[in-house]
């Protein structure tokens, strides 16, 4: 690290970014064609949602169904418990 008391200036030419040209015209394209970018984005987080209500219902019916059984073969003393990596509590 060093502590400057006068500015310093590197004298480098800026060649640009082969990134920004590229996402430049990406954005042009798309400029174009927005309103239909737009409707395919909304229409895909309508089905993304769809896809995790049903993960969900299944997720909790399966919590349901396994309480319904530990209560009917152990009277809630005891819980039903595995090695298996899918019985493992997601955090």
């Amino acid at each position: 690290m060093m502590f400057l008391n006068e500015p310093l200036e590197l004298d480098l030419e800026n060649q640009g970014s082969r990134f920004v040209e590229f996402l430049a015209a990406a954005t042009d394209m798309a400029a174009g064609r927005l309103p239909t970018l737009v409707a395919f984005v909304a229409m895909a987080v309508l089905e993304w949602r769809k896809l995790v209500a049903q993960i969900s219902r299944a997720v909790a019916g399966e919590r349901r169904n396994r309480a319904a059984i530990e209560q009917e073969l152990f009277h809630g003393h005891y819980t039903l418990s595995s090695k298996n990596a899918d019985d493992l509590p997601i955090p």
